[in-house]
């Protein structure tokens, strides 16, 4: 047996799992059938059968019978069973996404004492990552160890695999420190495991270390570290990635030009975007989707509506990512008609039923436009659940348009169904805070107190010379920075003259006037601008935000981009806001 890393004992306790034998059944998500009678019955000797014929027969046994009676085939021709057979078997059912039954062909190998060889554990490993059983993948690297394939590139990657595709990141990254062949394969697969788990920035970072060992990157690397960017929204690093692609003359392909892309459009250069589009050979329908969507959260609705009657023209069939990007389109300028018209295209023409997401968009459209009786009657007529997205977004349209009791019934749904999610007593208390209702806002502090309920706090990142600094609302003061403090007093007092009034209804409303603009000034997104605006010369700043842009930072942004001369693209939860000129991308509609 060849020389494993660690002992057994010691991979057990630094993993912290148990120590699984050799011969330890490994127990996978299955459907189990009752055996019959007749298949009860001990088995007294070993047919002859051939190999075809046996594979045939245990495969139509699982398919029709269930795990049950499968295991006892397996026992009465058992000497007609090897390593190989069960390699093919596996093979077949991860390739064909059937996971349970390649997991269950492994149990039978191991309750046989077939010793699974360099072929066997990629396959299976790649089945206990989609079923997403960690404790399983565990008990299979333990086996590895034992059988001495802690050498072996091909098992150790897949290994890389499971652990991060099963949400343990950290343990794929010690296993890819330990072991001692590498290749491109092994290296995508840490990078994916950190992508994953949203852990975007290493996910770079093992980029990074990639090139530095010298291994050239495919195009399954470029797709997953763009990804990373797309998520981070950083530019910059986006940029460099796709010179490298260029200045290496890697293939970009469907994918690696999707994903560049996606990119562009979610770091909020949508010029870009459409360059990449449009250069591309080959397209698929994720390509198109990508530049609907693009297009769609950049606020250029009619080009999205382009996109769609373009990609029509050209005889593709649009998919349910499709038309949630055009409707999410038109949800984002107002186009109620087109809305309307797309949404019963959807389902008369084409022949899909719409998903929550799809009534969730036709609530935001209808609602925000002041269409709410409509917007009631799409959720009576829906046949799915209507989730918490829904009630929020109907409880949002009707504080706007002044509907307190339709408002009130929403609102109540949303706490049956969110009822710790500190989001939705924020909105109630926004809605008590701007009728002055002080006792009710009260009330709701109160209850969020006794409940141990937290609002989410808000920060800000900004990206400069490829560094990302991030902010929370604060006041800077609290860390010593008298530079961020006079820079955004010298932003309110500039902004003022050119016809900024602070919205302070939306602050605290326990406070006098002047500490509800001082907490105002302290919103992380405009921390991130006085940053940005003190350390960077560049033309346009781009900055990120975990929550909503609150109405009284968008209207502190419109006139900074005028008065201080910069393009301003603001990524919130929701959508970018390009603000140039005094005006942003949204036209106040958001």
């Amino acid at each position: 047996m060849k020389a494993s890393l660690k002992t057994f004992t010691q991979f057990s306790s630094t993993y912290g799992f148990r120590a699984y034998t050799i011969s330890a059944s490994v127990d996978f998500p299955m459907r189990e059938v009752p055996a019959q009678s007749h298949m009860n019955r001990k088995v007294a000797c070993d047919k002859p059968i051939d190999r075809f014929s046996l594979m045939k027969l245990i495969d139509s046994s699982i398919s029709s019978n269930g795990f049950a009676p499968s295991a006892l085939l397996f026992h009465e021709f058992s000497r007609s069973i090897d390593a190989n057979l069960c390699n093919t078997l596996i093979r077949r059912y991860t390739d064909s996404k059937n996971h349970s039954r390649a997991g269950f062909v492994y149990t039978q190998m191991r309750k046989l004492n077939i010793l699974p060889d360099s072929s066997t554990f990629p396959s299976v490993l790649k089945s206990v990552a989609q079923l997403c059983c960690g404790e399983v993948g565990k008990s299979i690297h333990c086996n590895a160890i034992q059988l001495g394939f802690t050498s072996d590139v091909y098992t150790n990657t897949a290994l890389v695999h499971m652990y991060g595709i099963c949400g343990q990141p950290h343990d794929a990254h010690q296993l890819f420190d330990e072991i001692p062949e590498r290749n491109v394969v092994t290296w995508n697969s840490l990078i994916t495991s950190y992508t994953h788990n949203r852990m975007f920035r290493e996910a770079i970072d093992v980029f990074r270390e990639m090139l530095a060992s010298r291994v050239k990157p495919g195009e399954v690397t470029m797709v997953g570290v763009l990804s990373a960017c797309s998520h981070l929204g950083t530019l910059s690093q986006g940029r460099w990635i796709h010179d490298y692609i260029v200045k290496n003359r890697l293939r970009v392909n469907v994918y690696v030009g999707t994903a560049l892309i996606d990119m562009y459009a979610k770091c909020g250069d949508i010029d870009e975007a459409k360059k990449v589009f449009e250069t591309m050979g080959v397209k698929n329908i994720y390509t198109w989707n990508v530049l609907i969507s693009a297009y769609a959260m950049n606020g250029q609705g009619e080009a999205a509506l382009q996109t769609f009657d373009r990609m029509i023209v050209e005889d593709l069939k649009p998919d349910h990512v499709t038309f949630l990007g055009v409707l999410f389109a038109c949800c984002h300028q107002g186009f109620v008609e087109e809305g309307r018209r797309l949404f019963s295209r959807m389902i008369n023409q084409f022949g899909m039923q719409p998903k929550i997401v799809h009534y969730g968009c036709m609530i935001d459209l209808l609602g925000r436009s002041g269409f709410l009786d409509e917007a009631m009657e799409i959720i009576h007529s829906m046949k799915l659940k209507p989730d918490a997205i829904i009630w929020r977004t109907l409880f949002g349209a009707c504080r706007f348009h002044g509907r307190e009791e339709l408002g009130e019934f929403a609102f109540r749904k949303l706490l049956e169904l969110e009822p710790t999610n500190g989001e939705n007593y924020v909105l109630i208390s926004n809605v008590h805070t701007q009728k002055k209702k002080w006792t009710e806002v009260g009330e709701v502090r109160e209850l969020m107190d006794s409940g141990g309920i937290k609002k989410i706090p808000g920060c800000s990142s900004i990206e400069i010379e490829n560094a990302v600094y991030e902010f929370k609302a604060s006041d800077p003061l609290k860390t010593g920075n008298e530079e961020m403090h006079k820079m955004l007093q010298d932003m309110k007092n500039q902004l003022k003259l050119a016809g900024y009034v602070p919205e302070t209804e939306i602050a605290l409303y326990d406070i006098n006037e002047e500490e509800k603009e001082h907490n105002l000034i302290y919103h992380s997104e405009k921390l991130a601008l006085a940053f940005g605006l003190l350390h960077s010369s560049e033309p346009t700043l781009r900055i990120m935000k975990n929550l909503r842009i609150c109405q009284d930072c968008h209207q502190f942004f419109k006139l900074a981009s005028a008065v201080y001369k910069r393009n301003i693209v603001v990524r919130d939860m929701k959508r970018f806001h390009h603000f140039t000129g005094g005006l942003c991308s949204c036209k106040d509609y958001w």
